[in-house]
């Protein structure tokens, strides 16, 4: 009998383990530090926070949680999901246990990225206040939650090439094509951009925000966190039933 009863910490601490000696340890520092790099080599001074921002929720975010959910996924599907087998968990703690894993390390990446324009702002002066930036790296942590699971699941079934393919379709085509439309809340990935137009008076296409635009409105954030948690449930739920179907394939 599997036990359905788990210690989540105790998850989290073997998952760490897992990654020891592999670049899933640094990737959310790197991650962030790249986006601050790249800004500061192309765009420095007192646009450097907004296109920090930018550069990281429409693009290097979503990429570094593609990266992120193979890498964690790799070893398992490289053993057929032996370890899944053997363990007296059922799976679905095992995918909680990830998936708790993945969003640590995709709040220190926010965490890391917020600090970072907030370091930068007091050198050049950003616009963005602290209050702001804390809540940018809030809301992009929960209304980004729904792409651990996807991007596990994808991983999973599909392989590396699918997963970072549908990652740019999803991200891009939901930047350009909804995020700044009444029809944001219809494409979970343009649900954060949605949110930080109000949040940091930012575009989704990386300007900022003109003092007069209906895009100002607060009354998006509460239903885009909603939305990105009702994602998020239903797709750890498939992710669930898929794990399920690879440890049937390993027997």
């Amino acid at each position: 009998m599997r036990e359905n009863k788990s210690n989540m910490p105790a998850l989290v601490r073997a998952e760490h383990l897992k990654m020891k000696h592999t670049f899933v340890r640094i990737l959310p520092a790197a991650s962030a530090l790249m986006a601050l790099f790249l800004v500061f080599s192309f765009a420095p001074g007192i646009y450097f926070a907004v296109s920090a921002w930018n550069w990281w929720y429409t693009m290097l975010l979503p990429g570094m949680l593609a990266v992120l959910c193979y890498l964690v996924i790799k070893r398992e599907k490289k053993l057929h999901y032996c370890n899944l087998l053997s363990s007296p968990l059922a799976p679905s703690a095992c995918l909680l246990g990830k998936i708790l894993y993945c969003t640590l390390a995709l709040c220190l990446a926010n965490l890391l990225l917020a600090l970072g324009t907030l370091a930068a702002g007091m050198v050049w002066g950003s616009g963005i206040p602290l209050v702001n930036s804390l809540a940018a790296a809030a809301l992009l942590s929960i209304c980004s939650l729904w792409e651990i699971p996807f991007f596990l699941m994808v991983s999973a079934r599909l392989g590396v090439f699918v997963n970072l393919f549908s990652c740019m379709v999803l991200t891009l085509g939901a930047t350009v094509m909804l995020a700044g439309s009444g029809l944001w809340w219809l494409c979970p990935a343009a649900i954060p951009v949605r949110l930080m137009c109000p949040v940091l008076g930012i575009l989704p296409n990386g300007l900022t925000v003109p003092a007069d635009s209906p895009l100002w409105d607060p009354g998006v954030v509460l239903p885009g966190i909603v939305l990105s948690l009702l994602w998020f449930a239903v797709l750890t739920a498939a992710a669930g039933r898929i794990l399920w179907k690879g440890e049937k394939g390993a027997k």
